[in-house]
């Protein structure tokens, strides 16, 4: 908002000084071409019907009104405090950023079981320090418990760590994952598909080579008998 003040009202001086600089330097032209276009504005208007001048007045007038409400609001709201004084601070001022707040709160939070992830939000008032959390919890956490926890670690971060003041109770929005879907057993032995028995087909026999005729029987020649040596009979 200062940055917007600040432009507001370089081109507020600049329009102010070119005006005041012709408006003096010249005055009788400037005045006879203020009336002219006075005059003929006067007679655009009388032209139109009584409805459309009084419509478009009212928007008008609700279009810079709006405008300039917008600008008093932001004048008049204070910014947030982008540092905090350390009030147990002895000897001088010490300022703590509200960056360092917060991670500070993340980083003891973080430590609890059953936590998985802190966002906190951390803004300065003249009563002290206001603190908000989104906490994102294990299914299996008591959340009475879990959130009494997280309270009692921001106030002791906060307050007898940092050296600060809590302008109200710490706010904590806990949320819980949910549990994970499981698959629904059957009702009965009735709902259990039935698995069908396997059909085994009967292995073909095997076809032995039978050998031929000739192999069954030795040949009548003897060619095929084993060589007897001569004095078989003789040593025996």
């Amino acid at each position: 908002m200062n940055a917007l003040n600040r432009v507001l009202m370089v081109l507020i001086l600049l329009v102010a000084l070119v005006l005041c600089s012709v408006v003096l330097i010249f005055p009788v032209p400037v005045l006879d071409a203020v009336a002219k276009q006075s005059a003929d504005l006067v007679g655009l208007l009388n032209s139109l019907e009584w409805y459309v001048r009084l419509g478009v007045g009212v928007i008008l007038a609700l279009a810079v009104d709006a405008f300039l409400v917008f600008l008093i609001v932001l004048e008049v709201r204070r910014p947030s405090r982008k540092a905090i004084r350390v009030e147990k601070a002895a000897g001088g001022e010490v300022l703590i950023g509200v960056a360092s707040i917060a991670d500070r709160i993340r980083y003891e939070v973080d430590q609890l079981p059953g936590v998985l992830r802190t966002k906190p939000k951390v803004s300065g008032k003249r009563s002290g320090v206001v603190v908000e959390l989104d906490v994102e919890g294990a299914t299996t956490i008591n959340v009475p418990e879990e959130a009494e926890q997280i309270v009692r670690v921001v106030q002791q971060a906060v307050e007898d760590d940092m050296g600060l003041k809590l302008a109200r109770v710490p706010k904590v929005n806990l949320r819980v994952l949910p549990y994970p879907k499981t698959p629904k057993p059957p009702a009965g032995p009735g709902d259990l598909p039935r698995a069908e028995p396997e059909v085994v087909a009967p292995a073909e026999p095997e076809e032995v080579p039978l050998a031929p005729p000739e192999a069954w029987f030795p040949d009548e020649s003897g060619d095929d008998l084993p060589d007897v040596p001569e004095d078989f009979g003789e040593a025996q």
